[in-house]
């Protein structure tokens, strides 16, 4: 019983070592698909509301370490914590990289926009 025990045993170590040998996420087909998913989500959380999607902040994931990093520039602090909570509500357990830049009055407008040229 006990050679028969030794031989179970090796099979299973062998088993085991070949299931933990993939590298990449599982059923996403890769690290770079497994990103894009993640960002588009993020990207799909940040378009909801119309400030965000109007600063058009960069969303880049990491799956291999489960990051989000977000990054540009908002009007304000609360937009700025409105961008991390929803980047976190996208993927459960993310960790959000808060790169965000804010400045009063910012926007994607025209820098024109709001000169009126006279002094």
């Amino acid at each position: 019983m006990g050679a028969v025990s030794a031989a179970l045993f090796a099979c299973g170590s062998s088993d085991e070592r070949n299931a933990s040998s993939p590298k990449r996420p599982l059923g996403v087909g890769g690290t770079a698909a497994a990103n894009a998913k993640v960002e588009e989500a993020v990207r799909n959380k940040l378009d909801s509301d119309e400030q965000l999607k109007a600063a058009r902040l960069t969303v880049s994931a990491d799956v291999t370490r489960n990051e989000v990093t977000l990054s540009g520039v908002v009007a304000s602090s609360a937009l700025r914590d409105k961008a991390v909570e929803l980047a976190k509500s996208a993927q459960v357990g993310v960790i959000v990289n808060d790169r965000i830049d804010v400045k009063p009055g910012a926007s994607r407008a025209s820098p024109l926009s709001g000169s009126s040229g006279t002094g």
